[in-house]
């Protein structure tokens, strides 16, 4: 119970292998979400992930030096509990997504230079994996924590993890609290579809999306601190919101993410952290236009557990009004005073049972959860039970 990962060091071949350069990584992930009242209907559905895959440090291979060849997998199964009982955007599953199937995730090469001010990486991997990260947002169960603003891949191009895209960013650290960072990836909707999990061709691309992003770190009074902020332009054409013949050329979107520890509990990693998340997309095109969100984190509360959390945090996914006027204005007096905004309170402890080990149930309380089907459901509660394994 003590190990690291659940399997050990398979009799020293682990470490063995980290000296050759190859550091396996596997783990599960396990959501079980019970809609316990109002939404559609009450039920429960369980969500998972399964992960796996490797990086090589080419310097220790190939003599490559400062070159790492990352490769990932992942397997998805199971129900989602948003679609099939609460009837919500924000899904409270943050696993479920992404077509439920085996995928390609990443296969990419890092290349760092001049004492590491300069990396370059290129490849196939899911460009939020180096954009727009919530540090800490996937403590919650509930996708719109975990861990990107969930408009800026309902309403562009972007990808985040399992899907991977073709694509590549330059990122210069010139120091090492500060960071710019630009990229560029293919824009394909065809690697959702059905069957779609191992694809890596290029087929069916409409454009490219080009990223930015800054950040900085902070170490106010000796309390960590990170500060974000970003924006994207998708090249591709996208149908108007209120007009799906009306082809727009072009999309864009901004964010702007921040942490910061407000109090030490006596460890480095031991503290009260407060998140918060400010998002935009083009309300010329985007359904999901923005979203908020605001949350604080207890890590280590307990001398004895510095390993458990205790969080609480709000998101809204907003809807564009443009949207909620024309359909409004489409029933003839048969819809009315549709909502402008899906909201979710979410609660929850975060259980280190072992290094390797976490238990997290949590509860979540979703508003207005018909936003985004133009239906007027009756707000959520619903219990969630989520266990992560590190293999």
């Amino acid at each position: 119970m003590n190990q690291k990962t659940m399997t050990g060091n398979w009799n020293g071949g682990r470490t063995r292998l980290a000296a050759d350069g190859i550091d396996f990584t596997a783990g599960y992930v396990g959501e079980l979400a019970s809609s316990a009242s109002g939404g559609k209907r009450q039920g429960s559905d369980l969500a998972s992930q399964f992960y796996y895959g490797f990086k090589a440090d080419l310097g220790k291979l190939a003599g490559l030096n400062g070159t790492t060849l990352t490769v990932g997998f992942n397997s998805r199964v199971g129900r989602n509990t948003s679609a099939d009982y609460t009837g919500n955007k924000l899904a409270v599953q943050e696993v479920y997504g992404a077509g439920e199937t085996t995928r390609v995730v990443e296969i990419s090469l890092t290349q760092k230079l001049f004492h590491d001010q300069v990396e370059l990486k290129g490849g196939f991997y899911p460009m939020g994996n180096d954009f727009a990260g919530i540090a800490y947002g996937c403590d919650f169960q509930n996708v719109g924590f975990c861990a990107h603003p969930q408009n800026l891949p309902n309403s562009s191009g972007w990808s985040d993890n399992p899907t991977g895209k073709w694509g590549g960013r330059v990122k210069l650290n010139f120091t090492p609290d500060a960071y710019l960072e630009a990229g560029v990836y293919d824009v394909n909707p065809t690697y959702g579809n059905p069957g779609n999990g191992l694809k890596m061709s290029t087929s069916g691309s409409t454009g490219a999306l080009i990223p930015v992003e800054a950040a900085y770190k902070t170490h106010f009074g000796g309390l960590p601190g990170e500060y974000k902020v970003g924006a994207y332009y998708d090249t591709s054409n996208a149908a108007s919101v209120t007009n799906a013949s009306d082809l727009q050329n072009g999309r864009y979107g901004f964010y702007a993410i921040g942490d910061q520890m407000l109090m030490s509990f006596g460890g480095p990693k031991r503290g009260l952290i407060a998140i918060a998340m400010v998002s935009y997309s083009d309300p010329s095109t985007a359904l999901f236009q923005g979203s908020v969100l605001g949350g604080l984190e207890a890590r280590g509360p307990f001398a004895a557990r510095p390993n458990d959390y205790i969080n609480v945090g709000y998101v809204r996914a907003i809807i564009n009004h443009r949207a909620i006027d024309a359909k409004e204005a489409a029933s003839h007096g048969t819809l009315t005073d549709l909502s402008t905004g899906e909201g979710v309170i979410e609660a929850g402890y975060g259980f280190q049972a072992a290094p390797w080990w976490i238990i997290h149930p949590n509860v979540q309380y979703v508003m207005d959860p018909g936003t985004f089907s133009y239906k007027h459901y009756a707000n959520a509660w619903v219990f969630g039970l989520e266990t992560k394994l590190t293999f």
